[in-house]
């Protein structure tokens, strides 16, 4: 028998191909090809995981998600080398993108902010985030948490005599889903331990019950035999999960029974096979009690047992010879990590006949994090100083990259999870897991016999051995990792684009800033980068057909990819990593209306849109067709004038107008055709950013008319910024957005395509907005206003290292109560934190 203790990836390789020399005469050769895959897919090919932390777990309309982005090796956990682009994106319930980030973690620390517009619809959105990397995986792991979002209005009429009761008003459908005991009969599964029941063999029954919505419930039953004797009494406890200790007999046939209000229900057990084999493993803490048997005269000859956790080996045991079908092994944690270890039986056919799952708790890895406030009561506009020290057991200080906001109570939900439930529970297991903080919030031994409960009854998805034995594990991967801004596309025949033509391709960005040529693949694809830059960038993009023909070089096509992955939406369909619906607490409800009373009052022009990230170029047309756009205009020429047909990868049906906004530089256009909205950069005040004035042929229509409308329909589109927009007044504040349809017009409005070059505007990482942060200290005009903040503080960039400790301040607002802080985050070496600290708010304390 050997253990894999260390993590090192060269080590690990070498361990690995000695042992399997060692053993191939005897060891099944499927079980070799297997580990051997192993190796490679955690050493080469390893997986990634994305983590964000948002500074609150629900809004409401017209508020700010701010979050921060982690991307990690999904086996270790520490930062991962292979990505560095992160994909982030708000889905409503109909399956609409409504907002996309493109973050770069190197600008900002890879945070980023969505704005929700005061028009968008109550109801449960999804926020997710992935790397393009990620969507080689056969099941896409994305990072996900549903964000409940209330629609709260306000009257301008009696805006400034608001009463409690009105307040109370403003609630939410939002509700949690509770467990309940009704008319529908409860649904019982069961899960023997190892996979099946054998007779004659003592085993594990792991239970589940669950009400019609799936959620948990505390209930107890009985074993019966065909007889209607008594065999067993069990329970189920926290998320409806129980065990029971269970020998079934040959020949035999058993089912549970529930009463409920004098209501007797029965449920049949799988039915015990008459020979097989069965998994047991007892975590002890500082060590795991494995136990094998079978029934089978001579089963265990040649039997290998082996056991990983992410895929990075920690145990391998051949079994040579075994007369007695039964042997244990004792597995100690302390070089171990924390996370779910999946232990696998194969028999000496390289047949997997037993898998168990078991979470694992190295204490000697536990960390402290000392989060100290200089006061725990504070008055209202107060300076709050905070000392950051995180430490290992022995006392020694760690490094590590964090994120903190300071929220008031009321805008937090536990049950949400954390930067730990979701890297050691939620995105390596299949199945939803009910409130998954609830396993790390306190050391009980009632919380790990629900955890261990938790792993008899979730099956592992992440890693299949079945998949490790095949070739196609490690396939050639389809999407590149990212560390930067690729430019992609393909050529074609300039009179078919469905015929692919190799040819050298040329990108200059910029004024020859950047240039580089390459050729494409016999399909005619190319692919330029990396390059970072966060604003919108112009490139030309030529291209020559490598083979000369009779009548001189073919004229080629160029066309190039959206800026976005194209991803099919029903992904965000995916319940195995989905945590419940959560309530939006009544408090927070009023706190966040009390806020918005107070911005209507003191800025009563304030509206907020949605979000989501575009760019574009001004189209150089002959002097004769301008004055003819020019004359249909109030203000003459623009800057950035725009036409549908001149942008390569629109298409009718699948983009609406607002995407022709895509291409540019300061413009954010949020969500997906027909829900989006537009943000003009540098237009907000202290409440947040204006939305723009839509005009249609000159004519002052409303956001959802132009969102409606698709590129066919337009001639061109002007944007006006700053001073361009002045000649609207205070309506064009936010600046303009000018439609203007074909109306028939005879002459050719926007360029055709042209053989052998384009020209675009490549739109860059999203710039985060900064978050504000009042210094009371200093008189200023603004301070004159009621500070109503439920997000206080909110810092994505801390870096703790073992040199020093780290300090933050910030200041309270204007409002009584208990505040927490939520510091979340991940040490160098892969270990997740999560903190939360309180402090209160009173006038005059």
């Amino acid at each position: 028998m050997v253990y894999f203790n260390k993590r090192s990836s060269f080590y690990c390789l070498v361990i690995l191909s000695v042992l399997i020399y060692q053993v191939s005469a005897q060891e099944n050769k499927s079980i070799q090809n297997g580990m051997e895959k192993l190796a490679i897919y955690a050493n080469t090919t390893p997986p990634e995981k994305v983590y964000l932390q948002t500074d609150k777990d629900f809004y409401t309309n017209g508020e700010t998600i701010w979050f921060k982005s982690y991307i990690l090796n999904g086996i270790t956990h520490e930062a991962s080398d292979i990505s560095r682009v992160v994909y982030v994106e708000l889905v409503d319930s109909e399956k609409t993108i409504i907002a996309q980030r493109k973050i770069y973690l190197g600008f900002d620390a890879g945070s980023g902010d969505i704005s929700l517009s005061k028009d968008i619809e109550e109801g449960t959105y999804l926020l997710r985030a992935y790397t393009k990397y990620m969507l080689n995986e056969k099941e896409i792991t994305f990072f996900e948490k549903t964000i409940p979002i209330a629609r709260q209005e306000l009257h301008a009429n009696n805006v400034s005599n608001v009463t409690s009761e009105e307040k109370k008003g403003v609630d939410s459908p939002l509700k949690k889903k509770k467990a309940r005991l009704s008319s529908h009969k409860p649904l019982v599964q069961f899960f023997p331990e190892g996979g099946h029941l054998v007779a004659g063999l003592p085993s594990i029954l792991g239970i589940k019950i669950t009400d019609e919505g799936g959620n948990g419930i505390a209930l107890e039953g009985k074993i019966m035999n065909q007889k209607d004797s008594l065999i067993a009494l069990f329970r189920s406890y926290e998320f409806g999960l129980g065990q029971v200790p269970f020998k079934a007999e040959i020949n035999a046939d058993y089912y549970a029974e529930i009463e409920i209000d004098k209501k007797k229900y029965r449920y049949p057990l799988p039915s015990p096979l008459s020979k097989g084999y069965v998994l047991q493993i007892s975590n002890m803490g500082d060590y795991l009690q494995i136990r094998v048997s079978t029934n089978i005269t001579n089963g265990l000859t040649g039997s290998l047992m082996l056991g990983h956790l992410r895929g990075d080996p920690i145990v391998k045991h051949f079994q040579e010879n075994d007369s007695e079908n039964a042997y244990s092994i004792k597995l100690l944690t302390s070089e171990l990590d924390d996370g779910v270890a999946s232990f696998t039986l194969f028999t000496a056919e390289g047949e997997p006949v037993c898998e168990r799952l078991v979470f694992i708790e190295n204490q000697e890895k536990a960390l402290n994090m000392f989060l100290k406030t200089n006061k725990s009561h504070y008055s209202f506009r107060d300076k709050v100083n905070i000392d950051l020290t995180l430490l290992d057991k022995s006392g020694a200080p760690l490094d590590g990259d964090f994120s903190m906001s300071v929220i008031t109570k009321n805008a937090i939900e536990p049950e949400t999870g954390n930067i730990k439930s979701w890297l050691l529970l939620n995105s390596d297991l299949g199945g939803t897991i009910e409130n998954p903080g609830y396993f790390f919030e306190e050391d009980s031994p009632n919380r790990k016999n629900i955890l261990d409960m938790l792993m008899l009854t979730h099956g592992w998805r992440r890693f299949v051995w079945k998949e490790f034995t095949t070739d196609n594990v490690l396939k050639e991967q389809e999407f590149e990792s990212e560390k930067g801004i690729g430019i992609t596309g393909r050529t074609t025949s300039f009179k078919n684009e469905y015929q692919p033509r190799k040819s050298t391709v040329q990108l200059t960005v910029g004024q020859k800033t950047y240039k580089e040529e390459k050729s494409t693949n016999a399909q005619g694809k190319f692919s330029f980068g990396p390059i970072v830059f966060q604003d919108s960038v112009s490139a030309t993009i030529t291209a020559t057909h490598i083979e000369e023909t009779k009548k001189g070089k073919e004229k080629i096509a160029i066309y190039l990819d959206p800026p976005f992955p194209t991803l099919p939406i029903d992904n965000v369909e995916n319940p195995k990593t989905r945590t419940k619906t959560i309530t939006i607490k009544q408090p927070y409800l009023e706190e966040a209306y009390r806020k918005k009373v107070s911005d209507f009052e003191h800025d009563p022009t304030v509206t907020q849109l949605k979000e989501v990230v575009v760019a574009a170029e001004q189209k150089s047309k002959s002097s004769l067709i301008d004055e003819k756009l020019n004359a249909r205009t109030l203000y003459g020429s623009a800057r950035n004038r725009l036409f549908p047909d001149s942008i390569p990868w629109l298409q009718n049906g699948a983009n609406g107008v607002l995407d022709v906004l895509r291409t540019v530089p300061g413009v954010q256009v949020f969500g997906s055709y027909p829900n989006q909205s537009v943000q003009i950069r540098g237009a907000q005040n202290f409440n947040g950013p204006i939305p723009p004035l839509f005009l249609v042929d000159g004519i002052a229509v409303s956001s959802g008319l132009v969102q409606a409308m698709q590129p066919f329909e337009v001639l061109f589109v002007d944007v006006l910024k700053g001073s361009e927009a002045a000649i609207y007044g205070s309506r064009g504040a936010g600046g303009v957005v000018a439609v203007y349809t074909r109306r028939g017009e005879s002459f050719e409005a926007a360029p055709e395509r042209q053989p052998n070059v384009i020209k675009a505007i490549i739109p860059g990482f999203y710039k985060a907005r900064e978050f504000y942060r009042p210094n009371y200290e200093v008189s200023k005009p603004e301070h004159q206003k009621p500070d109503y903040r439920t997000t206080l503080h909110w810092q994505p960039d801390i870096q703790l290292n073992k040199a020093e400790q780290k300090g933050i301040s910030f200041y309270t607002g204007d409002t009584n109560g208990t505040y927490i802080i939520r510091l979340e985050g991940i040490t160098n070496d892969g270990r997740p934190v999560s903190k939360l600290h309180t402090f209160n708010v009173q006038d005059n304390p």
